[in-house]
């Protein structure tokens, strides 16, 4: 937990302005869509680096490095090849797809090896448990946000989109929890 309110701390931040020309401006130039596509990178890296550190496996690193840097990789590839200046559905789908990767061998590694800690007092479970809910769901949203917005009438697309702002408040409430298990470990 030590170092993770950087993660909401940093998304308010680079979000904040992004959510003002939306909703009151009525305007997203092209900065706020670099804003967006730039925060991706530090939204897997820094989620996907937490989950590295919490898997309890720690000797062998080596390959998690390199699945962290292909999907990296990848990510950056598609934000240099598609415009930086408008949302790029392929990045997020990918960079969702792989924390949901890093989720999985997490998991894998937690109940593999069975350890002596009670899961709902533990806050790395909680997030890493909210990051895979709110990224499991975006996933298939996000890889037909283009098919959507073109191909069904506006309050639909709204509709889709409106549940992946959901999926990152579900996630929130998981950071929230987390926060509370760290806080108060007697009370959780």
């Amino acid at each position: 937990m030590k170092g993770f309110f950087w993660y909401p701390t940093i998304g308010i931040i680079v979000l904040l302005p992004s959510f003002i020309a939306v909703n009151f401006s009525k305007t997203f130039n092209d900065l706020g869509y670099i804003n967006m596509n730039l925060s991706l990178i530090f939204h897997y890296s820094f989620l996907s680096i937490f989950i590295m550190r919490m898997m309890l496996n720690k000797r062998n690193h080596i390959p998690l490095i390199i699945i962290f840097s292909f999907f990296l990789c990848l990510i950056i590839f598609f934000l240099i090849t598609k415009s930086i200046t408008r949302k790029n559905d392929l990045a997020y789908t990918i960079s969702n797809f792989g924390l949901i990767v890093f989720c999985i061998l997490y998991y894998y590694q937690l109940f593999n090896n069975l350890p002596l800690i009670n899961l709902r007092k533990e806050p790395s479970f909680w997030i890493i448990t909210g990051v895979t809910f709110s990224m499991s769901v975006q996933i298939p949203i996000q890889a037909a946000e283009n098919y959507l917005h073109w191909n069904t009438s506006l309050n639909n697309y709204l509709l889709f989109i409106s549940i992946t702002m959901f999926c990152y408040s579900i996630m929130h409430l998981f950071f929230i929890k987390a926060y509370l298990c760290a806080t108060h470990p007697q009370k959780a």
